[in-house]
Order: C-alpha cells, then sequence, then structure tokens
C-alpha cells in the first residue's frame, strides 16, 4: 500500500512531535526542586523512638518531632531542622535537588 505524500508528513510529524513530547516529559521527571521545610511528615500507626521523624513546622516556625516513617525521615535531626529552615539561614538552605521515582 502506497501512502499519500500528505499522510506520509502526518506520520513524521506525529512521531516528531512524540519524541519531542517524551524527552520533555522525561526531563521533568528526573530531576524536581523541593522546599524541604514545606515537607509533612508520614503518620503510619504507633512509632518507637528510633523511627520519630522531625520536621519544620511552617505555622509556628519550628522544628517539631512527629512521624513514622524511618525511610523518609525529613531530616536526621532537630539541629540539622533549625539550620535549614529557620528564618535567617531559610533562603540560602530551603532548597535540595532529589530525583522523583
Amino acid at each position: 500500500m502506497i501512502l499519500s505524500r500528505a499522510k506520509r508528513v502526518i506520520i513524521v510529524c506525529c512521531i516528531l512531535l512524540n519524541l519531542i513530547y517524551t524527552i520533555q516529559g522525561a526531563g521533568n521527571r528526573t530531576r524536581a526542586v523541593v522546599d524541604i521545610c514545606d515537607r509533612q511528615p508520614t503518620i503510619n500507626g504507633l512509632c518507637g523512638s528510633s523511627t520519630l521523624g522531625i520536621y519544620y513546622d511552617a505555622e509556628t516556625q519550628r522544628c517539631k518531632y512527629l512521624g513514622c516513617s524511618p525511610d523518609k525521615k525529613i531530616f536526621s535531626s532537630l539541629e540539622d531542622c533549625e539550620k535549614i529552615c529557620n528564618r535567617k539561614n531559610r533562603r540560602r538552605h530551603r532548597r535540595v535537588r532529589y530525583s522523583k521515582p
């Protein structure tokens, strides 16, 4: 079956648009900027002291203990949280890069 020239042009354009869309989408998924001071902890059941999470509460502008997700801790210590999220240093340290799954 022989395709007309117009159909071939349309097919090539569709393939190119799909390729461009795929490349742009992949770029957006691989790296993202997130404000770690805005992330909230997950709460899933009873916590032991070794799994207690630390997060920054923007409303009170203080770091707090809460959460039970040891593999998704936002901060490793209260001192780290305060250092990164306090008002004086927030603009300098607040953004980190991570890869989306």
